[in-house]
């Protein structure tokens, strides 16, 4: 018995592995007989029975032509119809079978023509995307199970022309799967529609272009179920199951002098139309709506472009879930967008459903010379309409922008966060700044007399000025009035917003560029003492001007803290008062290098590549009570800062050396004024070098230091230590150049030269002379 069994079995499985041998070679037998077919207006029927046909005529010889070879690509399983340039008069509808491209070469135009010169009845359509045999023996279709993989395109410019006929179609869809329609000029439709796409899955409507509508109820495109209750939809071959559409793409396509560009007029009780995409369109001048929504399920409407809407509404929302309506722009119109409630009782249930997603995408778009710069969702009909605030494109796009303690943002979608507070409310307002800077490619913006407190990180794109007023002080605000939302420690960083939370995106000195911070009289950057805090992060940056600000009140931070830069001025500024850091090493100017090792640098967007800073210029500022002005503490191994420049500046009140040179190649430290370095201390120094390659340190003052200039040779500890040791490099005209530096009041009148690590006790000297 159980041999018996395992015959049957086994028996079975050949039959099963037949079966599926018998179809895929079927299907390798269609897609091997699939062919290309090119035609032109003179072609004739490749079925030659056609042309003794009663109905066969010169008027509907182009009809019979492409009708010919659609039956025959039906055929054949599939496959590929070109048409040549030239006109082709279509009389009757042509019925396109799964897995054919038809495409129109440049020149092409298919016009739709009600005159057959005979008997035979034109139809009200050009094509409708159903297997010929289908709609000859009276099949019908139900769900996504007719006609799939078909592509109308053309590879220049082509033509579908409905000439004004009226309620006549273009291209009528249903049960369809992977439809694309693309690169194809329609035109001239009176009371019917272009597309009209019913009971598809995944359909592709890219880059074509609809004008010429005389229709005052048809849109172009027209989004519906295979219902028949609506009486628009009329084949012979649908089951009209209801089935909505899905996965719907209408894509970069041109809409100009229409009734509505994409619509659904009707809708069926709890059935949606789900994952409609409508992205980077250009629609203007209708007759009503832009877009109609009704039964959605998740749409998405992006970045499209929407002008001169006559009827109420840009885009009119009803019984839609979750829909995401984001970064469009509206211009000349009443209201943008209008969600809208169900009207009465007696009305099917279609009401919204809108989240706190919905409304701040609904925030991000921005208009333009409309009624109302509010998008309008009606929650019910007996309620006041709730208005999201949208942004006037009146305000931006401008080269230069003026703000105070009180502008408001330009992205109204910050108005609707949880973090938005009045403790962020000028975060939020100069974030939305540099956020439209960016996307300009740069400008300016000119900061009025008054407070600004800055909660969290402001990025600076590339090619930004930012100008500050007599009486402008930025103080870094320690409080965001949420917990979902932390403060920073920083005010500034020299990254453009969109990169700002990427990881590893930026290198070398290939990051933002010419950005200037620009005092015009008293401008205070105001640390408040915030603990780690930091005025200006820059990193990976070129052509970065900072001048006549104020920098003030640090704690264990930095005022700038400065990577991977180059072409870098800092002059005329003020750097005074900070707490005492741990070792007292924390300098006003840090000029360090994005080294994961090192543990000085912890911006997640750069690529950690150790780039050095070149080119700096440090010029005629004052340091005041703080730690240390301009210096390194931590070094990455052969990558020498280069070029740096530090000239005319007066140093006084220093807790640590006032200048830490750490490998740095060809600096040049002249004419400053350095006093009163940790007073009490007579080991500390003016100038402290470690790796200084060919340093020129001339012409400066030293006033109550314990010794003016000392070079030793360093090896970093902990984070670092696995880089070489580092020892200056001087030469005997560089030594030369030493003897300039005068002192007053230090405890040596002499400059130690050490070059061995750790070995102090037999200096080279260098005598100095006393002012």
């Amino acid at each position: 018995m159980k041999k018996m069994i395992k015959i049957s079995i086994y028996i079975a499985s050949l039959c099963i592995l037949f079966s599926i041998l018998y179809l895929k070679n079927n299907d390798l037998i269609a897609l091997a007989s699939q062919k290309t077919y090119t035609i032109s207006p003179s072609t004739t029927p490749i079925n030659q029975k056609m042309k003794k046909y009663r109905t066969y005529s010169s008027k509907t010889k182009n009809y019979y032509t492409l009708r010919s070879y659609l039956e025959m690509l039906e055929v054949n399983g599939g496959g590929t119809l070109i048409l040549k340039k030239g006109t082709y008069k279509i009389t009757n509808t042509l019925f396109v079978p799964s897995n054919v491209t038809i495409r129109l070469n440049n020149g092409v135009v298919l016009e739709k023509s009600m005159e057959t010169g005979n008997s035979l009845k034109p139809s009200k359509s050009m094509f409708q995307l159903v297997a010929p045999s289908i709609q000859k023996n009276g099949d019908l279709h139900d769900g996504y199970t007719g006609s799939k993989n078909i592509t109308i395109t053309s590879n220049g410019k082509a033509t579908i022309d409905l000439k004004d006929e009226e309620k006549v179609n273009g291209i009528i869809t249903g049960h369809n799967q992977n439809l694309t329609i693309s690169n194809i000029k329609f035109q001239n439709a009176n009371e019917g529609y272009f597309i009209q796409l019913v009971a598809t899955k995944n359909s592709k409507i890219i880059n074509n272009t609809f004008t010429k509508g005389k229709s005052k109820s048809k849109p172009s495109i027209s989004i519906e179920a295979a219902d028949f209750s609506y009486g628009t939809y009329k084949v012979g071959w649908s089951m009209y199951d209801e089935t909505p559409n899905s996965q719907v793409l209408i894509e970069k396509n041109k809409f100009d002098g229409v009734y509505e560009a994409i619509s659904s007029n009707q809708f069926t009780v709890d059935i949606f139309h789900s994952k409609v995409k409508i992205l980077n369109n250009t629609i203007k001048n209708t007759t009503a709506s832009a877009i109609v929504m009704k039964n959605w399920k998740l749409p998405t409407i992006e970045n499209n472009k929407i002008d001169s809407v006559n009827g109420d509404y840009g885009i009119f929302v009803k019984g839609t879930y979750k829909p995401i309506i984001q970064l469009n722009q509206f211009t000349n119109m009443q209201i943008a967008v209008f969600l809208a409630a169900q009207n009465d009782l007696n009305e099917p249930s279609n009401n919204n459903t809108v989240t706190l997603g919905t409304k701040k995408a609904l925030a991000s778009n921005q208009g333009r010379d409309l009624e109302e710069y509010n998008m309008q969702i009606e929650n019910n009909s007996t309620e006041p309409v709730e208005k999201i605030e949208i942004t006037n494109m009146n305000d931006i796009g401008k080269r230069e922008y003026r703000v105070t303690p009180e502008s408001p943002t330009l992205n109204k979608e910050f108005l609707l966060r949880a973090s938005y507070t009045p403790e962020t409310k000028q975060y939020y307002a100069l974030r939305s700044y540099m956020e439209q800077l960016e996307k300009q490619g740069g400008g300016k913006i000119i900061f009025s007399k008054g407070l600004y407190t800055i909660s969290n990180v402001l990025y600076v794109p590339s090619n930004v000025t930012l100008e500050f007023e007599d009486g402008t002080e930025i103080r870094k605000g320690d409080e965001t009035g949420t917990t979902v939302m932390n403060p920073s420690s920083s005010i500034f960083q020299l990254i453009r917003p969109s990169l700002s939370k990427k990881e590893r995106v930026v290198s070398g000195h290939n990051g933002e560029k010419n950005i200037s911070f620009i005092g015009k009289g008293k401008v205070v950057f105001n640390l408040n003492y915030k603990l780690s805090s930091f005025a200006i992060i820059m990193g990976h940056n070129k052509n970065v001007h900072i001048s006549n600000i104020e920098f003030r009140n640090m704690n264990a931070g930095h005022f700038i803290e400065m990577d991977a830069s180059e072409d870098v001025t800092i002059e005329n500024n003020q750097f005074i008062d900070s707490k005492p850091s741990d070792r007292n090493i924390k300098e006003a100017i840090n000029i360090d290098t994005p080294d994961k090792t090192t543990l000085g640098w912890s911006s997640k967007w750069s690529n950690f590549d150790c780039t050095a800073n070149n080119r700096v210029n440090i010029i005629n500022n004052v340091f005041k009570n703080l730690d240390r002005s301009i210096g390194t503490h931590k070094y990455s191994g052969g990558h020498l800062h280069t070029n740096v420049v530090i000239r005319g500046n007066t140093i006084d009140t220093m807790r640590n050396d006032a200048i830490r040179v750490m490998n740095w190649k060809t600096p040049t430290i002249e004419k400053n004024d350095i006093r009163n370095v940790a007073v009490g201390n007579p080991k500390k120094r003016g100038i402290l070098s470690s790796g200084a390659i060919n340093p020129k340190i001339r012409d400066n003052t030293f006033t109550n230091v314990g010794r003016a200039i000392q070079f030793i040779a360093w090896k970093n500890t902990g984070p670092g230590e696995q880089y070489d040791e580092i020892k200056d490099v001087l030469s005997d005209e560089e030594k030369d150049l030493l003897k300039t530096n005068q002192i007053f009041n230090t405890t040596e009148s002499f400059i130690r030269i050490s070059s061995v690590y750790l070995e102090y006790s037999k200096p080279e000297k260098i005598s100095l002379t006393s002012k």
